[in-house]
């Protein structure tokens, strides 16, 4: 794959990246605002945030999931036992 094909899967990857975290970042303070349809909304929001991510791996490639489950295991101190 040349070059510019991928800087351009980096560039978009990042543009998903930047604008799911906003979305499920942007959910807690939409709980405190008063609108009509407040429970849509933020299921609206949160399913766009989930699929921008998602999107995001899957442009990304097998090495950026790889780095993203090692996080979460650490994170959550699932790991396994060395034998």
């Amino acid at each position: 794959m040349s070059k510019e094909k991928l800087k351009l899967k980096h560039k978009l990857g990042s543009v998903f990246l930047g604008s799911g975290i906003i979305c499920l970042a942007g959910v807690p303070a939409l709980s405190f605002l008063d609108f009509p349809n407040k429970a849509a909304t933020i299921l609206v929001v949160l399913i766009t945030g989930e699929t921008l991510f998602l999107i995001t791996i899957t442009l990304s490639g097998k090495g950026y999931l790889e780095k993203i489950q090692q996080f979460i295991r650490w994170f959550f101190f699932f790991r396994k036992k060395k034998k």
